[in-house]
């Protein structure tokens, strides 16, 4: 068992339809999980997903919020309107956000403030690609999404989740090894001890995502400081991303 409770969530990204909603509910209502689960579906399935699976023990989060609280912003949710509609937990900083939609460490920080003034827990995702992997300076880009993501919150452990993720992992089938993963992790843990304390440092919970799957699931969530997986095309399939599941409750501490 670890000592940080094990984590999963499920990113659909731009995914789903009507069909994916309803087997994944089907696999998850009145479903207990020891181990923490939670599904970040599109924004228009959110309000089916929350009413569908509120006697399970699964959670819901968003992969995005507003760095912004209200106005005129076409297309934006805040962190308020999340937390109303039910959300508990929000994606900040995907690397598909930072490419694509030239997200950045001080937006991030923005999004971060936001979402604990509304009571969510941020998923803080860092991450280098490969041209940064190829170059060597991957211990530097973490260190500054991280410390730069976080700078001037009041962090104690358990209001943020850190989400590793290396861009050249992720929808290439090439995942970190556990061994190469559990070293960047634990790289992480000990920038988070020198910025913030060793208590923080013991109590956060730190995600792998990059092509996680069933087969590689429990390599990685047996390495000491990997608290969790975020997991992307795998929890597309129903019944697959239920056997990550199962596989993260034979580590979880908790009890039914």
């Amino acid at each position: 068992m670890k000592a940080r409770n094990p984590i999963i969530i499920a990113n659909w990204k731009l995914n789903g339809d009507i069909d994916l909603l309803c087997k994944s509910v089907a696999s998850f209502i009145r479903k207990y999980f020891k181990a923490d689960v939670v599904v970040c579906p599109p924004y228009i399935y959110l309000r089916e997903m929350l009413s569908f699976l509120q006697y399970s023990s699964v959670a819901i989060g968003s992969q995005n919020v507003s760095k912004f609280e209200s106005g005129a912003y076409t297309g934006e949710t805040s962190a308020q309107m999340l937390k109303e509609a039910g959300c508990k937990y929000c994606l900040i900083g995907h690397s598909e956000r930072r490419s694509m939609f030239r997200e950045n460490n001080q937006s991030c920080n923005i999004k971060v403030k936001s979402a604990l003034d509304s009571e969510l827990k941020p998923v803080l995702c860092i991450g280098e690609n490969a041209e940064e992997r190829d170059a060597g300076v991957t211990r530097d880009v973490l260190f500054r999404q991280l410390s730069e993501g976080l700078e001037g919150i009041e962090f104690n452990g358990d209001d943020i989740l850190v989400a590793y993720e290396p861009v050249w992992a992720i929808g290439t089938g090439n995942a970190a090894s556990a061994d190469n993963a559990e070293e960047v992790h634990c790289f992480i843990r000990k920038e988070i001890k020198a910025l913030f304390g060793r208590d923080v440092a013991e109590k956060v919970r730190i995600l792998y995502g990059g092509s996680v799957n069933k087969t590689n699931a429990a390599l990685l969530l047996e390495q000491k400081n990997i608290d969790g997986l975020l997991v992307g095309g795998a929890s597309l399939d129903p019944s697959h991303f239920m056997e990550i599941c199962q596989v993260a409750d034979q580590f979880s501490q908790k009890t039914e």
